[in-house]
């Protein structure tokens, strides 16, 4: 069948020119890890056949300039200090709008990237004006204080006291930070996946601005940035951020808050937490596609070619497989002066026996043998042959073995054949022929 296979191949590739006037044959096929592009461009003589194996998970590592993001937008954020939690509430007061993000992300591979994000939001918040707590074992200096003193007249009664009066300015936030796209990590590379999942994480400095001067202080940002597919450059973005940052930038920094009171008392940060609407626009070279790696071969088929591959392929057919010979060798041992078969023995020929018709292509030597120093040359002449007769006579009689696969022979006395005693040479041995 495959000689055939080759021979009318062969033939339609002979065949006169007329028969290959036909434009380019692209054939593709894909399956979970590879995509395969095979294209067949017919020439005078044959054909030229260029086969593509991609691989889906795996790309070529990209120059500087190749796949940048630049995202941006804008929406809401809170920031939540030291006395922020006595409106807890009222939690949507703190809310301020707009805070505006910008992030510019390099991805090194379409798992991972590095970059830099900007958050700049007005500064509202909450601090305590009367002059008693800004006195004794609790004194603090507020940042973020305006010129015009406005209190907060919503704060519970117990809360009343502190006279309460909101903080007023803006803050930037700048931090570096390492990009995973959960999408590509766990379901793999797609590179026209519609909904992505940036998972994002890095530190940088918070700078606080107010007419009572300016502060700054460590930040720690997370964030997990949602697109949206419009085009193979421009992505829908929702941006959900929060960031961890130290407790002194309101400069409200209690040490000895009473944790009973309230769930964020004695915390060493302060927490923002917001939400964006914008844009992902991916820019440089090439912008955001990605080159799978891949391996390409290209083969001549021509009237040569052709001719040589088939006189190989008949060379092969005509050269006969040889069968594996497996390896062989049993020891059917006899008492002093007899060559009857024991029970115990039986078993061992018939399980070679088994072995002999489960491979009909393969011959074995039955070999007879006696011990020389227990009886002359002619008797042991004779032992040695009426033993190898008994286990040949089981084999085929008892056990079905086909005769054509054995060979039977004898050897009179011998020396110690096994462990120098004279008792294992009165035996029959069983092997396998090596052709």
């Amino acid at each position: 069948m495959k000689k055939l296979f080759v021979l009318i191949a062969a033939a339609a590739f002979i065949a006169p020119a007329s028969v290959f006037a036909q434009d380019v044959k692209v054939t593709r096929s894909e399956d979970e890890n590879t995509i395969t592009v095979v294209e067949e461009t017919p020439t005078a003589t044959g054909k030229v056949v260029t086969t593509t194996v991609m691989e889906k998970n795996s790309v070529f590592t990209n120059g500087f300039w190749h796949n940048w993001q630049l995202s941006a937008g804008i929406g809401t954020q809170m920031y939540y200090g030291d006395n922020d939690w006595k409106v807890a509430k009222k939690v949507p007061e703190m809310f301020v709008f707009p805070a505006i993000d910008l992030y510019l992300t390099k991805w090194a591979s379409p798992s991972f990237g590095v970059g830099l994000g900007f958050n700049w939001a007005p500064f509202k918040g909450l601090y305590q004006s009367n002059p008693v707590y800004q006195n004794g074992p609790r004194a603090l200096t507020a940042n973020f204080i305006p010129n015009k003193v406005t209190l907060y007249d919503k704060a519970d009664n117990q809360y009343v006291s502190e006279k309460l009066a909101y903080q007023k300015g803006s803050y930037l936030n700048i931090f570096a930070l390492a990009h995973a796209d959960l999408m590509n990590i766990f379901g793999g590379f797609k590179p026209n996946r519609v909904f992505d999942i940036d998972a994002y994480a890095g530190g940088g400095v918070v700078f606080g601005f107010a007419e009572s001067g300016n502060v700054h202080d460590a930040s720690f940002n997370a964030g997990l940035m949602n697109t949206l597919r419009l085009t193979d450059q421009l992505r829908l973005l929702l941006n959900i951020r929060g960031a961890l940052i130290g407790d002194a930038f309101d400069g409200e920094a209690y040490t000895g808050e009473p944790t009973k009171q309230h769930w964020l008392g004695n915390h060493k940060f302060d927490g923002q937490f917001g939400a964006t609407l914008g844009l992902t626009y991916n820019i440089g070279k090439e912008y955001s596609k990605w080159h799978l790696a891949e391996r390409t071969s290209v083969y001549q088929y021509d009237k040569e070619t052709v001719e040589k591959i088939v006189k190989e392929v008949v060379e092969v057919e005509k050269e006969v497989a040889k069968p594996e010979v497996p390896e062989v060798w049993f020891h059917i041992n006899f008492i002093i002066d007899r060559w009857d078969i024991s029970k115990k023995e039986l078993i061992n020929i018939h399980a070679v026996s088994d072995l002999i018709k489960s491979t009909p292509n393969t011959k074995y030597l039955i070999c007879g043998y006696a011990d020389k120093q227990t009886a002359t040359p002619a008797h042991n002449l004779m032992l040695s042959e009426n033993r190898a007769k008994a286990v040949y006579n089981v084999m085929v009689n008892e056990f079905g073995v086909n005769p054509d696969q054995l060979v039977m022979d004898y050897k009179g006395g011998v020396d110690y054949m096994f462990y120098n005693m004279k008792e294992l040479s009165r035996c029959t041995m069983i092997t396998s022929i090596k052709e």
